[in-house]
This record gives structure tokens, C-alpha cells and sequence, in this order.
């Protein structure tokens, strides 16, 4: 997001309840808390004590919530904040921005209680919310004209795609989607963040640098952007397609080269004393590491492709939805920013809890379980203070007295 979106509207006559006033408040609090309620559901699944559902195996509901659930919360919490400021058109509030977060908890519900309705009623609950915000974000991003943001609405259009494999697959329409369809949400969503990546990290540390009276030039490289694009998306259709060998691997590893050096321009080491920054190049290393993983286990049996799989997941979307929302919080209430120093404890927890995840198939297999649980409770542990700190923010006023 641009230094811009942190704006926001003075405060007008029959303003909405707090909570109800921007797209990033109930949102990102919403992905906070469900980012850590989901996995600690998942957890309880993994020891035994809970069964999450009966029609379907526990890795399906946990990528699938963790992916529509949580990371779609994060987004839409995101594009119904940025678009508005992009595109100085009035963002939705009040009724409206009700009507999408009861549309958000109809599938969280839906999806939870899969035993009490029949699958048709789960499916369409827990689609509703993508063609919903689709219609909200149409009118804007058309209607200003700029052309960089159509993208968000191809992001909408394959994440409603992904979700909708899925569940075509428990509706018998479909044979072995599912996990077709998380794959499909999963590069989605990475192309998505590399697209966002791209216009904040560089945007956002050369600011740094001019406050800091140094040397500000930060920049991207028309052709390396490009090769990072059709890298990743080539490892997208490979992965999508089962391909093994040469094809599978080569895209990955051409992906995590293309990334690595994106990042060289970026000069990194300047934000070390910043961690509202760092944390921002850092969730970006995590896709660097994501890739080259997945070209290592498609290419050799050193790793399994798991370990890509986390990296992706709790690294690289784990930390940017950390990053992104913590920042855009602060500015869109008109607060400093600056991180508070739990806010930098999640943010190392996030990564413990990668790394720990990657290690566990390395590990001795009495180790695999405990490590796993280990991992899972680091992430618990982020979310969950993300979601106390954050927890007045977004429920109370400007500090500036302002609206939104």
C-alpha cells in the first residue's frame, strides 16, 4: 500500500459504530482472531481431542480455512481500504460493510457445522462472500480507470474459482478438486502478495531512508518484476498440473532466483532497526525460501514438499498479513508508526513458527508430532497478540478524532 492510504475521510454527520466505519476494522480483526481460533481448533484435531469433520480429511478443512477463512479475511480487509484510497472514492461502511462481515461468519459457520446442513447449503454460505465483495470493488476500480488495479479483481475472480473447486469436489460434481482448488487459493493469494510487495516494500523503505537524510534510492527492475511473475506463475501451472522433474522444479527455483534478486534492490539492511520494515522485507525472504524449497523437493528427495508448502503458508503469508495489517491499523487511525514491542514478538513468532514447521520432516520421526504442535502454538501465540493489542485499535476512535 502506498504511503497515501493512510489518509482517511474527516468525520461526517451519522457516522457508523466504530467498528463498522472501514473495511480494515473488522476485517483484520476478524483474521487475528481467526488466524489464531482456527489453528488452535486444528491443533486439538491433530491431538485427537476434536473432530473438525466427518465428511472430509482434517488437511482439507485446515488449508481450507486457513486459506478462506483467515487469508481471504485479511484481504478483503485490505482491498476494501486500499481501493477506496486508490481510487478517492468513498469506502463502504455501516450496512454495507455489515452485510459482507455477516457473509464472512455465514462460512466460517457453514463450514464448521458441515454435519447439520447438507453440503449444497455449506458451499453456497461459504461462497457468497468473493462475488460480494467483487460487486463492491467493480464500480471503483473500473470507474477510475486505473488499469494496475484490475488485477485485484482477476485476484477475486481465481480465489472464488479455487474455493469453488473445492467444493465441488464434496458435492460429487467433481473428482479429487479439493486439493486442486487450495492449490489454486495458495498461488493466488502469493501472486497477490508479490503484487502488493512490489509496490509497498520499495515505496515504503525509501521513505525510511528520506527521514533518515540517506541515501533513498530504492527501485525495482522492470525485468526482473516480469521474470519474478512469470516465474512464479509457471511454477503455479506446474504444480497445478503435477509436473515432476525438470518441469516442475526448474520454474521454483527460477522463482526464488527472481525474488532473491527483486530483494537486492531493495536494500534490506537499511530497515534492520525498523521492524514495522523489516518485517515487511522479511515476509518477502519467506517467499524466496518458499520457492526454492518447492524446486528442491520437486527436483530431489532432500526435502519433501511440505516443507514448501510452510513456507509459503506461515512464512511468506503468515508474516505479510502481519506486517500489512499492523501498519495499515496504525495509519488508518491516525497513530504513529511505530510498533509496539509485542507486535515485534509476533512477528519473531511467526517465523519461529516456520522454521519449526520446515524441520519437523527433517526430524527423528518421534519428534515429527510434538514439533508440529510446537509450531502450531508459536503461531497461536502471534495471532492471538496481534489480536489483544490490536483489539482497541480497530474498535476505538481515531486518535486524531477524525472519522473512519
Amino acid at each position: 500500500m502506498p504511503s497515501r492510504i493512510i489518509s482517511s475521510p474527516a468525520r461526517q454527520p451519522n457516522e457508523p459504530v466504530t467498528i463498522l466505519s472501514y473495511g480494515f476494522r473488522p476485517f483484520f480483526l476478524l483474521a487475528g482472531v481467526y488466524g489464531a481460533f482456527s489453528l488452535a481448533a486444528w491443533l486439538a484435531a491433530y491431538a485427537g481431542w476434536l473432530v473438525l469433520s466427518k465428511t472430509m480429511a482434517p488437511v482439507l478443512w485446515h488449508g481450507h480455512e486457513m486459506l478462506f477463512g483467515f487469508a481471504m479475511a485479511a484481504a478483503t480487509g485490505f482491498l476494501l481500504t486500499a481501493v477506496p484510497t486508490w481510487t478517492k472514492t468513498s469506502p463502504e461502511r455501516g450496512g454495507r460493510l455489515a452485510f459482507l462481515v455477516a457473509l464472512w461468519f455465514a462460512g466460517r459457520i457453514a463450514f464448521w457445522l458441515q454435519g447439520v446442513f447438507p453440503p449444497p447449503v455449506v458451499a453456497m454460505a461459504d461462497l457468497a462472500l468473493i462475488p460480494a465483495v467483487i460487486f463492491f470493488l467493480i464500480p471503483p476500480i473500473l470507474g477510475s480507470g486505473q488499469r494496475r488495479n484490475f488485477f485485484f479483481l482477476v485476484f477475486l475472480i481465481l480465489f472464488f474459482a479455487a474455493n469453488l473447486l473445492f467444493h465441488l469436489d464434496f458435492l460429487e460434481v467433481t473428482d479429487d478438486t479439493g486439493f486442486t482448488g487450495l492449490k489454486l487459493a495458495l498461488y493466488t493469494f502469493i501472486l497477490m502478495m508479490t503484487v502488493l510487495s512490489g509496490r509497498i516494500i520499495p515505496s515504503f523503505t525509501a521513505n525510511a531512508l528520506r527521514i533518515k537524510n540517506e541515501d533513498a534510492e530504492v527501485r525495482s527492475e522492470p525485468l526482473v518484476e516480469a521474470a519474478v511473475f512469470l516465474a512464479i506463475i509457471a511454477t503455479a501451472a506446474a504444480d497445478l498440473a503435477a509436473a515432476g522433474g525438470w518441469l516442475g522444479g526448474a520454474p521454483a527455483v527460477a522463482a526464488a532466483l527472481a525474488l532473491a534478486l527483486r530483494m537486492r534492490y531493495w536494500r534490506t539492511a537499511t530497515t534492520i532497526d525498523q521492524p514495522i520494515l523489516w518485517v515487511l522485507h522479511l515476509g518477502h525472504a519467506w517467499l524466496v525460501v518458499g520457492f526454492a524449497c518447492r524446486g528442491l523437493a520437486v527436483l530431489t528427495d532432500v526435502i519433501p514438499a511440505s516443507t514448501a508448502l510452510h513456507a509459503l503458508t506461515i512464512g511468506a503469508i503468515g508474516t505479510m498479513v502481519l506486517a500489512v495489517t499492523t501498519r495499515a491499523s496504525l495509519g488508518h487511525t491516525g497513530r504513529p508508526l511505530v510498533i509496539h514491542r509485542s507486535i515485534v514478538a509476533a512477528y519473531v513468532l511467526v517465523t519461529l513458527a516456520a522454521i519449526v514447521r520446515l524441520s519437523a520432516p527433517l526430524a527423528e520421526v518421534e519428534y515429527y508430532g510434538n514439533l508440529v504442535i510446537t509450531a502450531g502454538l508459536l503461531w497461536v501465540a502471534a495471532f492471538t497478540i496481534f489480536s489483544a493489542v490490536y483489539w482497541p485499535i480497530l474498535t476505538g476512535p481515531r486518535s486524531d478524532g477524525l472519522g473512519g
